[in-house]
């Protein structure tokens, strides 16, 4: 994939860290900007990780749209990433999100010449269902920080899953304020977070429904989101699966995200694929990877 020449930069700081040198490319409304890589980080790096998360990638990747790209609150937001290799903690992946074509925009994240991850996002008018606006979840009993290969408490973003009627639920934990999801909009709720709560559900079900032992290496395929830009902080909001057969190795769930009202309203949908590979053939692939 070639990339063309930089006509004009823009040496900004990220307000959440997760970017520097964000740099206009030409004059065509796309961008570009470095991953900052912070292994001290307690989110992204919440336990040892020989690499670049995926859910780095994708709130990286949110923010910079967020920053260069305006719109609407009463927008929804559609889009799908695929991870095509395993992000390298060095040198510092690069992300780009390309001109508007017909209202929809290419991002990839490179590193060096090679293509980490891929896919395209656009903001849509399509109306979003009503709901009744709520004075906060109350307290959620948070899912068990192991099930969704987490250590921190903090970082646990879905409630403990119910079966109810022929569907698991999960309620969304809002992340404590000064978290790395907490958002920068008073009211609002992250787009990101809501993303990487489906994340640790489908990692949840996984263990629980598809029986992947614990030590299971998860990689993760892709994401698919379809989201209200600017969903009210104060709407307690779940994630609803149809159990559907789970294989020894490779998983796609597909959520509703679903207002906690009388009607259960359905406010958009995330779909996640992902594959399991056992952690002595990780760390073999691995150690040839570093070899090379």
């Amino acid at each position: 994939m070639k990339l063309s020449g930089l006509t004009s930069t823009l040496a900004e700081e990220d307000r959440c860290g997760w970017l520097s040198a964000i740099r206009q490319q030409n004059d065509d409304g796309s961008w570009m900007a470095d991953l900052r890589v912070d292994q001290a980080d307690p989110f992204f790096f919440d336990h040892p990780l020989d690499h670049v998360p995926g859910t780095l990638l994708v709130c990286a990747m949110v923010e910079l749209a967020r920053q260069k790209i305006t719109t609407p609150d009463d927008r929804r937001v559609k889009g799908t990433m695929t991870f095509r290799a395993i992000g390298e903690l060095k040198p510092a992946p690069v992300l780009h999100i390309g001109p508007p074509q017909a209202g929809r925009r290419n991002m990839f994240v490179t590193q060096e010449s090679s293509v980490v991850a891929d896919g395209w996002f656009e903001f849509s008018s399509e109306p979003g269902p009503a709901w009744i606006r709520q004075e906060g979840a109350g307290e959620r009993l948070p899912a068990q920080a192991a099930l969704v290969h987490r250590t921190r408490p903090e970082n646990v973003m879905i409630g403990e899953p119910s079966l109810t009627y022929r569907q698991v639920t999960g309620g969304v934990v809002s992340p404590p304020d000064g978290h790395a999801l907490s958002g920068h909009r008073a009211g609002v709720r992250p787009i990101e977070a809501l993303i990487e709560a489906g994340r640790q559900l489908s990692t949840w079900l996984s263990h629980r429904f598809g029986g992947w032992p614990l030590d299971t290496q998860i990689l993760w395929v892709g994401v698919t989101a379809d989201l209200p830009v600017a969903l009210p902080r104060s709407l307690p909001v779940s994630l609803r699966w149809r159990p559907a057969p789970i294989s020894r190795n490779k998983a796609e769930f597909h959520f509703d995200v679903v207002a906690d009202d009388a009607w259960e309203s359905v406010l958009g949908s995330l779909v996640y694929a992902s594959k399991a590979v056992r952690p002595d053939v990780y760390a073999r692939f691995r150690a040839n990877r570093s070899a090379t």
